[in-house]
């Protein structure tokens, strides 16, 4: 397997080469106290776009939270007060439901209808969002607890967005490019790869070495229609660079501290299972073992998981932000596992070296 490493500073080699001790094709950067430290990619390009899965989660959160910042929406205001087909759908027991619920995963509605017929339609804007707001609110299972929703709280978020800009008929895509992409300088973000781009799309590893799952789910995200698609929670496409390069931003931006604001106490996620510490839009460090972001995390760490293959986050403790995209498919507990360990060596190797 080839390596190609842009990084400067060979002590944190060891750190890519953990992280390729599995994957196919990976690409990881690291930035630590402003300063790129590892800018890396083994069995692919550094400019090859990968599907971030659930790691796209967090630039729609950081759109809702701005356009709450300008006034444009209330985030403990009910969903149904910019989407009203949302309140009246599933017999009015969502009516209730406020954005924040939607933001920290307490709608008690994971999924509305059959999770894997959600899946197989998520490329198709409007009919997702008609089947969202149709669904009924299963409270006597998931009321007052965190119960994540995979796909339809992008799909919410994205609706009560472009109501509450009132820009007409522009989309999640259009808002997210003009409010926290283009701010941020950053144009190689993709809410849906244009035809100029696909060429650079990372397939997913559809072979034997991303068993059990990963055969079944690249053969559906392979596809050009899904890959174009515009998918709030789950489908941008970007390389490791600018993923890095979106926490370093968060870092530092007037949101953080919303979008961190804890909504969760590390218990087993009602949906997942898992033990989770959500924020107000992003996932939050510090439980354990299991935490992707390592077990050396603490709770002010925040990012956010991408179906165990993807990962995004940032240490404000350590000044450390950390993209890693890869070709992976599967979700197989050995991935999750290794990105924990890729996570507690980066924390430690920034321990060890000091400022770059």
């Amino acid at each position: 397997m080839s390596t190609t490493s842009a990084t400067s500073f060979p002590a944190w080699q060891p750190v890519l080469e953990m992280a390729a001790s599995r994957q196919a094709a990976v690409q990881l950067t690291v930035v630590h106290r402003g300063q790129v430290v590892l800018d890396g990619a083994s069995g692919c390009t550094p400019d090859a776009l990968g599907w971030l899965f659930s790691a796209s989660k967090p630039f729609t959160s950081l759109l809702v939270h701005r356009l709450a910042g300008r006034g444009l929406l209330d985030l403990d205001a009910a969903v149904a007060a910019y989407w009203p087909a949302y309140g009246t759908g599933g017999r009015g027991s969502k009516s209730g439901t406020t954005l924040r619920d939607v933001l920290t995963h307490r709608t008690a509605v994971p999924t509305a209808g059959p999770y894997p017929a959600a899946v197989l339609t998520m490329h198709r804007a409007e009919p997702s969002a008609v089947r969202v707001a149709r669904g009924r609110r299963r409270g006597r299972r998931y009321a007052g607890v965190s119960a994540y929703q995979p796909l339809d709280s992008g799909f919410i978020l994205a609706e009560v967005a472009r109501r509450a800009a009132g820009r007409g008929a522009e989309g999640w895509a259009e808002l997210l490019r003009r409010e926290v992409l283009d701010p941020a300088g950053m144009d190689d973000v993709h809410p849906g790869v244009p035809d100029a781009e696909m060429h650079r799309c990372l397939p997913l590893d559809g072979s034997w070495r991303a068993g059990p799952g990963g055969p079944v789910v690249a053969a559906v995200l392979n596809r050009r229609a899904v890959r174009q698609a515009r998918i709030p929670a789950a489908g941008i496409s970007t390389t490791a660079r600018q993923l890095a390069r979106f926490y370093a931003e968060l870092l530092h931006c007037p949101e953080r501290a919303a979008l961190c604001a804890p909504s969760s106490d590390g218990g087993r996620d009602a949906w997942t299972r898992l033990p989770t510490r959500w924020g107000t839009g992003v996932q939050l460090g510090g439980t354990g073992d299991g935490c992707p972001f390592g077990a050396t995390s603490t709770e002010r760490t925040f990012g956010h998981n991408g179906s165990d293959v993807c990962l995004g986050w940032a240490d404000p403790d350590l000044d450390l932000a950390v993209g890693m995209v890869t070709d992976r498919a599967s979700g197989h507990p050995a991935d999750r596992k290794l990105m924990a360990r890729v996570s507690d060596l980066i924390r430690a190797t920034a321990l060890s070296v000091g400022a770059p």
